[in-house]
């Protein structure tokens, strides 16, 4: 019940967010349409949440989305230049910042690609499966070595995700990909050089913590269940040659007993 009453309120919150589009619907669609060379339709995207609002992108006489969307709202920028303050970025700054991170993901193979990027908007490719929160424990056990792996590769490429949480990792099984999306939260002080020692760790501790916290969220969910994460934690940071994390910091992550470091600055 209280889910559902959740659910409820984040469409509505959805549905009044849309009033103060900065671009029309109707607008995007004919951008994309003019840029892939077929008509589209745009379908609301309830699922999640931040500072954008999405729409699935369908090409003409397709059941399955080949595009997502995301665009600004602003009714939704207004409260967050007075909640942010001076640290506020302006919409079309985070959609550049974004559609750059993903572009370099989609380059080692681990985003989607960016199709097109406008002020008000951008478009990327749909990335088909299931959030790394969304699959069942034993499939979460069986993927997470995979995902952390994943982490250090864009790292070692010198790609900085801001933002790895649970539901931001794509695990695709019938293509054995993972995939990462959503990279939103501007790093403040972006202008200074930040060690990369100190992003790295700032992704494995934000991937940990934020599973372990969406799954004790879960309705029904028994946090002594986490117990069957620890194995393949424990073993991926006692055998990754210079351990970015000890494994009992990444299992107290996953616990809850210690919080995440903040993003770097």
């Amino acid at each position: 019940m209280k889910e559902s009453l959740y659910k409820l309120k984040r469409r509505i919150g959805f549905l009044y967010a849309e009033l103060g589009l900065a671009a029309g619907r109707g607008l995007i669609a004919k951008a994309i349409s003019a840029k892939i060379g077929r008509p589209v339709k745009l379908a609301r995207l309830f699922k999640g949440s931040g500072w954008g609002l999405k729409y699935l992108v369908y090409e003409q006489g397709e059941s399955s989305p080949a595009y997502l969307v995301k665009t600004a709202s602003l009714i939704i920028e207004r409260r967050l230049q007075r909640v942010i303050g001076r640290e506020y970025l302006t919409y079309r700054e985070r959609f550049k910042m974004e559609s750059e991170v993903l572009s370099s993901l989609a380059r080692i193979g681990l985003g989607p690609c960016v199709i097109l990027c406008e002020k008000d908007f951008f478009v990327r490719e749909f990335l088909p499966g299931f959030s790394l929160i969304e699959l069942p424990l034993p499939d979460i056990k069986k993927w997470l070595p995979k995902v952390l792996e994943s982490i250090d590769r864009f790292c070692d490429s010198g790609v900085f995700h801001t933002d790895p949480n649970s539901a931001n990792v794509i695990v695709n099984p019938g293509e054995n990909k993972i995939g990462f999306i959503d990279s939103e939260i501007p790093a403040p002080g972006s202008d200074k050089i930040v060690p990369e020692r100190t992003k790295r760790a700032f992704c494995h501790e934000r991937l940990l913590y934020s599973l372990g916290r969406d799954l004790r969220k879960k309705a029904g969910f028994k946090p002594e269940l986490l117990e069957m994460l620890f194995p393949p934690v424990n073993d991926y940071y006692n055998q990754s040659a210079g351990s970015i994390l000890s494994p009992g910091r990444a299992i107290d992550l996953v616990k809850g007993r210690v919080i995440q470091i903040e993003i770097p600055a």
